[in-house]
């Protein structure tokens, strides 16, 4: 059976995609329909898709920043160190982006499309990990607000004489632990 050229190369690509996912644990089916999604976009589609990806990543740069102040006016030291490192690596995947963008269309421009889709894949890729680097910015506010309200119990001034509760009778079910435990 004889392949060409093109073809042959789509397969090892598809292949060696397929391996590296599965080794990073990612779902093998999502790489293929990103391949598939390249090949089966028009020129136009592939612009559009560029132009609202990078836009999406240029508002979760302006999110981030927006949080970064507001963690800065409360002198949240955790949560401007965490929103830094997210809003340095939204920002370099921006500027990949962004330079995919323009190869992208220049490449359509010359109609080289497997260059295309190659810029293509990466811009979705970036836009992909920005999304996962904003929720994680949005998670270190959340995480500092909900370290703000902890409430701290002393329990030795709630426990009577003898360090019992008042109010709470244990009984014993005079049931014995398993001998050893499965999870050794």
């Amino acid at each position: 059976m004889k392949y060409g050229r093109r073809a042959l190369t789509s397969l090892v690509l598809l292949a060696v995609l397929a391996a590296s996912g599965r080794a990073l644990g990612q779902d093998p089916t999502v790489i293929v329909s990103d391949l598939e999604r390249a090949a089966t976009t028009t020129p136009q589609e592939k612009i559009a898709y560029a132009e609202s990806a990078n836009e999406e990543m240029r508002e979760a740069v302006r999110q981030i920043q927006r949080l970064l102040e507001q963690a800065r006016k409360d002198v949240d030291a955790d949560a401007i160190e965490c929103l830094i490192s997210r809003l340095t690596s939204v920002r370099a995947l921006l500027q990949v982006s962004e330079q995919a963008e323009i190869s992208m269309k220049n490449s359509i421009a010359a109609a080289e499309e497997e260059k295309a889709n190659h810029e293509f894949r990466k811009i979705a890729v970036a836009v992909s990990k920005t999304r996962l680097l904003l929720a994680e910015a949005q998670g270190c506010v959340a995480d500092q607000q909900l370290e703000s309200g902890v409430l701290i119990v002393d329990w030795t001034t709630v426990l009577g004489e003898g360090g019992e509760l008042p109010g709470v009778t244990i009984t014993s079910t005079n049931i014995e632990p398993p001998p050893v435990s499965p999870f050794l």
